[in-house]
C-alpha cells in the first residue's frame, strides 16, 4: 500500500493540529448558533409581545391590538408578521451553514473562513434589527447584546493572523499543498549532478 503523503489534509495529524485562533472562531460560531436557537424561544414565549411591538410602528394597529390582540390586528385589516416560522427556519439553516463552513475551515479552505464571516455579518444586521429597531422585550435586548459580543469574537478569530496563516485558497494548490514551497518553481538539477532513480 502507497503511504499518504505528508501533508494531505486525510492524515491523523493535520486534524489534530489546529490553531487556537481557528478553534476558538469555531467555538464562537456554535455558540452564536445556540444564542440564535434561544432567540427562537423566547419569540415563542413573548409571541404576543412580539406582535405588540410591531404594532407598536404601525398607525391604527397598536389600538388594534389593544382590544383584540392579534385577532383584532386580522379584523381591523393588519396582517401581523410571524415572527416564530421565520426563526426557526433560520435557526436550522444558519446552522447547517455553519457545519459545512467549519468543516472547510478545518481543512484550511479560505472560503470556509468568507463564508463565516459572511453569515456572521448577516446575523450582526439580524440582531440590530430585532433587539433595537423592532424595540421588543427587554429580555430581547439582552440576547442581542450577547449575540453582538459572540459575533464580535467570531470575527476576531477568523481575521487573526493564525487563522490567515491556517486558510488557504485554491489558487495555492488545494488541500496537501505545502505551504513552503506553494507559488515557487521546481529546482531542476545542476549540471553533472547525480540523480537516483527508485
Amino acid at each position: 500500500m502507497q503511504p499518504r503523503p505528508q501533508g494531505s489534509p486525510e492524515t491523523a495529524e493535520s486534524r489534530a493540529v489546529l490553531p487556537r485562533s481557528v478553534d476558538l472562531a469555531i467555538r464562537a460560531a456554535w455558540a452564536l448558533v445556540l444564542v440564535m436557537g434561544l432567540a427562537v424561544v423566547l419569540m415563542a414565549v413573548f409571541r404576543d409581545q412580539m406582535v405588540g411591538a410591531w404594532a407598536d410602528h404601525h398607525e391604527g394597529a397598536r389600538e388594534a391590538f389593544d382590544q383584540g390582540g392579534r385577532v383584532g390586528l386580522e379584523r381591523a385589516g393588519f396582517a401581523p408578521p410571524s415572527y416564530l416560522p421565520v426563526g426557526v427556519t433560520m435557526l436550522v439553516v444558519g446552522a447547517m451553514i455553519v457545519w459545512v463552513l467549519v468543516v472547510f475551515l478545518r481543512l484550511g479552505y479560505r472560503w470556509g473562513q468568507l463564508g463565516l464571516c459572511a453569515l456572521v455579518l448577516g446575523c450582526v444586521y439580524a440582531s440590530i434589527a430585532l433587539g433595537f429597531v423592532l424595540a421588543p422585550p427587554p429580555v430581547f435586548v439582552a440576547v442581542t447584546a450577547v449575540s453582538l459580543v459572540m459575533e464580535g469574537a467570531t470575527l476576531v478569530c477568523l481575521w487573526h493572523p493564525d487563522t490567515r496563516a491556517h486558510v488557504r485558497g485554491p489558487w495555492t494548490g488545494g488541500p496537501g499543498a505545502r505551504r513552503d514551497v506553494v507559488g515557487t518553481e521546481p529546482v531542476p538539477p545542476e549540471a553533472g549532478s547525480p540523480t537516483h532513480s527508485v
